[in-house]
């Protein structure tokens, strides 16, 4: 075995995983290595900046191993890319040595610091009047430009993980100078930004050597997770989102133009490409699934076929299209005849009916989301996206893809030379089935009936 080898790390919540791809886009390895999070105080999520670096090393390390065990050139690894978890603050000295554990995205103590400032402050302006001292002298930093700085000794930042940023204005690629001023930030503390796909640097020699990499090894800038898984499963502007079926469920679509959401609810980032740009919808998924079925009987059950049941499935609160944390999960229509099979299938056509919810969010302010493609758990459910096509009228793709995020940094790391990588391993597309699709349409009509009078009662003092 011989030619380019490229890799593709995911920095992700709860673990880090690398990809080792051939120039034919195979896969020759995968290597995964978990790290902790602590919960010091309510609403508080710190992990340690060092578990990241870390990690890297060793899932890069056993990557590298592994394809030399199969007959492959270590030698033959030319560049690296990294998919990382959005908006998680590490406070670094100019050297790039953590002061404070890293502050995760779940982390809220910068609720009220949020509101104060119209929600464009961030867990940087909670340290700015909480701990002054962490941040005199300090430089701001994300994954990805606090592992380039230890790479390649520059700490950049991709455009897709810097739009996560309430700093940075995915519209003009660029950090946002109004934000900077008013939380008082200078732009000599930020990484700088580039575009996906572009080269920061060669890899440090000591590192290299360290890995039995060569020291022609180049970093290349990635893109934060649902950026690259979106890519790794074929996204593509006006033609196709992705639906990413994890514990949560996300709604990705790339347009040709940074669409504007007058109601500041639609997320918007920097895609992969310097010209396109993404809309990322999450929304309730795979964690109320698993929570219902450790909830109710294991007992085999046949639905009844009646009036069935509507299930809103906000167990943590309402994501997209509303951000209403006060909503709550809620079944109705229940009757002494429903089975556990119909609450199932219930929860489903709900977590159905959240994706058609944002299809129709995006498509308002002229998005237009192509076909569909479901990627993860849900994928491997006989009935489930079946349910999706009819909810959504619309034929749903279900690619056999396994750690696309690692797969789209893979990709922005071998550059013109993914070009013809196939993108999954099979794809199938179902159609809505006709007979199917009136009836789930009236359960539409029904969920939404439930739905918006249950937001003004969960957001009243009940």
């Amino acid at each position: 075995m011989s030619g380019a080898v490229y890799l593709g790390i995911d920095i992700g919540t709860t673990s880090a995983k690398c990809l080792a791809v051939d120039e034919q886009g195979a896969v020759l390895a995968l290597a995964q290595h978990p790290y902790p999070m602590s919960h010091p105080h309510e609403g508080w999520a710190e992990q340690d900046p060092e578990d990241y670096w870390n990690a890297v090393a060793a899932t890069v390390g056993r990557c590298v191993t592994e394809v030399a065990s199969r007959g492959g050139d270590p030698a033959g690894v030319r560049s690296i890319a990294m998919s990382t978890q959005g908006d998680a603050l590490i406070v670094t000295d100019s050297a790039g040595t953590p002061r404070i554990p890293a502050l995760s995205w779940m982390d809220t103590r910068a609720q009220d610091e949020c509101r104060e400032l119209l929600a464009d402050a961030d867990q940087g302006f909670w340290l700015k009047r909480h701990r002054p001292d962490v941040v005199r002298g300090a430089r701001f930093c994300w994954v990805p430009d606090f592992i380039a700085k230890r790479l390649c000794g520059e700490f950049v930042l991709d455009a897709p993980s810097a739009s996560w940023s309430p700093v940075f204005s995915p519209r003009r690629r660029e950090w946002s100078r109004p934000v900077l001023e008013l939380l008082d930030l200078d732009i000599s503390d930020l990484p700088r930004a580039e575009e996906s796909g572009a080269v920061i640097g060669r890899i440090a020699p000591d590192f290299a050597r360290r890995l039995g990499l060569s020291e022609d090894v180049v970093l290349v800038a990635g893109a934060f997770d649902q950026a690259a898984a979106a890519h790794g499963a074929g996204a593509r502007a006006n033609e196709r989102s992705v639906l990413s079926c994890g514990t949560a469920w996300v709604l990705y679509s790339v347009t040709g133009s940074p669409v504007y959401d007058e109601s500041r609810r639609l997320p918007i980032c920097c895609h992969v490409s310097s010209n396109e740009w993404g809309l990322v919808l999450p929304f309730t998924g795979g964690a109320a699934y698993d929570w219902l079925n450790r909830t109710l009987s294991n007992e085999a059950s046949k639905p009844t076929g009646g009036d069935p049941p509507i299930f809103i499935p906000h167990l943590y609160g309402g994501v997209c299209p509303d951000w209403r944390d006060d909503s709550r999960g809620s079944l109705v229509g229940l009757t002494m005849s429903h089975t556990p099979e119909d609450i199932r299938l219930a929860m489903m056509r709900g977590i159905a009916a959240e994706a058609r919810r944002n299809v129709e969010a995006a498509e308002r302010i002229g998005a237009r989301v192509g076909s569909v493609r479901m990627v993860g758990g849900a994928t491997r459910s006989a009935e489930w996206p079946q349910i999706v096509a009819n909810v959504l009228n619309h034929p749903v793709e279900v690619a056999d893809i396994s750690e696309a995020a690692c797969f789209g940094a893979a990709k922005l790391a071998a550059g013109p030379a993914s070009e013809g990588w196939p993108e999954a391993q099979s794809v199938r597309e179902l159609a809505p089935d006709p007979e199917q699709v009136e009836f789930e349409d009236r359960q539409y009509r029904r969920y939404l009936q439930f739905h918006e009078p249950l937001l003004e009662v969960y957001g009243s003092s009940y």
